[in-house]
């Protein structure tokens, strides 16, 4: 069970007032590390377009693989990414990566992590960056697209990818996803050369885009789930390659026409069947954030019933909303989510701390089960004046 705590708010509430409202938690905007031309690597930057970023970090060039990466966001329909500048060149050592995670660990206000040139490292190299990449999407309820090292040795096909994933525990995980085969795309605005990146920032962007125009809740995969921009693919995945990879959570790409390329997949990395989809991952990241946020008035509230009565009834306004949206199965609210909060999930000693916790249930369009959030909130114990 998570342990939230926020800081007080200068507001007091009375009994009777109406719960504020809960918004929606941002869930479409990204962060990169890597190397650019120039720019900043003590202060990261937010840049909302191409032409931002180009005039602040430089634009392409044959070694700027992060560059790429951040160009392909924007032209996938990316609207806001953090830039976290490492260094100029390739980098070969740990400590700039670190460095720059523990810069964004201080900016906090991000969805999608992308770290493009984890796959210039040596594994065990990578093997650190991505451990500590993992740990931060964690804490800060984003997902983390994962590039597979490609330094020490070619992987490409699904042999090596299978194999190197199955020796890779640690990246099991629920916050992560992981797209291939690389994809290729122009080497420069006025070249026709290609070059072969990761496919992290095309589908960083095209994660935004579809929370954009349908919804954290709709699957990022599919014929709606092109991926601009992108000329090529490295390499043609078989059906029963798609499907062995399918099987271990890596997200196939398949070319579609001789000009169009889409996500064929949309699961994460996730150990269990629980979270093994993206969208339900991501739309309870999206769900743990929101509530958690619009919860902030709880601290300093008695924690008693008429607390109790009024989380229940903001967090049912809330994922009603969303159940009107179609966030939800189910042809009735009963169906699609709960809320519980009171004398079923808060006990005597937790009344007397002033902990609060808060059980939702929802059901996702993809499995059909309850899926069961577990959220802990910090009022003001119970009797102290």
């Amino acid at each position: 069970m998570k342990k939230f705590h926020s800081t007080p708010g200068a507001s007091i509430h009375k009994a009777s007032f109406l719960p504020p409202a809960i918004e929606p938690a941002s869930t479409s905007t990204a962060a990169i590390i890597g190397s650019f031309p120039k720019g900043s690597m003590t202060s990261p930057r937010q840049v909302r377009n191409w032409l931002a970023f180009e005039k602040e970090y430089g634009g392409l060039t044959t070694d700027a693989l992060s560059s790429h990466c951040i160009k392909q966001f924007f032209n996938n329909g990316g609207k806001v990414i953090w830039v976290v500048r490492i260094g100029t060149r390739p980098i070969k050592g740990v400590s700039p990566f670190l460095r720059g995670l523990s810069l964004l660990d201080r900016i906090g206000s991000f969805n999608i992590l992308c770290i493009p040139q984890t796959e210039q490292l040596p594994d065990t190299h990578a093997v650190k960056v991505m451990q500590a990449a993992i740990a931060l999407v964690a804490k800060h309820r984003a997902m983390y697209v994962l590039d597979v090292p490609q330094r020490d040795a070619p992987r490409q096909t699904v042999r090596a990818l299978t194999t190197w994933v199955n020796h890779q525990s640690n990246i099991h995980h629920p916050n992560v996803a992981m797209y291939v085969p690389r994809v290729q795309v122009p080497q420069s605005l006025k070249n026709a050369t290609q070059q072969t990146i990761s496919a992290g920032g095309a589908m960083a962007g095209v994660l935004a885009r579809t929370e954009q125009q349908r919804g954290v809740w709709k699957a990022p995969a599919g014929t709606e789930a092109i991926l601009h921009g992108v000329q090529d693919i490295e390499q043609t995945l078989t059906q029963s390659e798609m499907g062995q990879l399918t099987k271990m959570g890596i997200n196939p790409i398949r070319q579609t026409s001789p000009s169009q390329f889409v996500a064929w997949g949309a699961r994460t990395l996730s150990p269990s069947s629980e979270w093994q989809y993206l969208s339900v991952r991501r739309l309870g990241l999206f769900l743990e954030a929101s509530i958690q946020q619009g919860l902030g008035w709880v601290v300093g509230e008695p924690n008693d019933e008429p607390l109790w009565a009024h989380i229940r009834q903001a967090i049912e306004i809330f994922l009603q909303s969303l159940f009107r949206q179609g966030a939800f199965q189910g042809q009735k609210a009963h169906e699609a989510y709960f809320v519980k909060c009171g004398r079923d999930t808060i006990s005597a000693s937790d009344q007397t701390a002033g902990i609060v916790n808060i059980m939702i249930g929802f059901a996702p369009l993809k499995p059909a089960e309850f899926m069961i959030l577990n959220i802990q909130q910090k009022a003001k114990p119970f009797g102290e004046v």
